[in-house]
């Protein structure tokens, strides 16, 4: 079994220890599961990059909205500014603005090698900690 299929039986024995059917929160055209924890949506999926050796390497990424990227330029200086200090505050976490989707995100990744279910688990239920918490005071702080 390769280390992708590993995680994704893990992602599926989550959804079973969640007491919900992968159906219900597995997209097929975005290759993603989406778990709802408090205010957030945990998007969980995962990402191939080749490393310096031109090896590919998987990497399992969760990532969740925090708000909306303000259309005013003042504003927007002061959320990016927030997030950079948020950045240096809250270690293993990133703050992206992903201007695709108009939003700034809470991200955590992590290599999928040797990872076990209880690594997988702890980082997406980390991240739903963090990201409840932070998309409240964006939220706030950005209206």
């Amino acid at each position: 079994m390769t280390p992708p299929e590993r995680i994704t039986l893990y992602l599926q024995r989550l959804c079973t220890d969640m007491g919900v059917e992968e159906r219900n929160v597995y997209n097929a055209n975005t290759g993603a599961w989406y778990f709802v924890q408090g205010s957030s949506t945990i998007e969980v999926f995962l990402s191939t990059q080749k490393n310096l050796l031109q090896q590919p390497q998987t990497f399992i990424r969760c990532m969740a909205g925090l708000c909306e990227i303000p259309k005013d330029v003042k504003k927007q200086f002061e959320l990016y500014k927030t997030a950079l200090a948020i950045n240096g505050s809250y270690l293993g976490y990133k703050i992206s603005a992903d201007e695709q989707r108009g939003i700034v995100c809470i991200i955590a990744e992590r290599n999928i090698s040797g990872m076990d279910y209880e690594e997988m688990v702890t980082l997406i239920n980390d991240l739903s900690h963090w990201a409840d918490k932070l998309d409240n005071f964006m939220h706030e702080q950005f209206r």
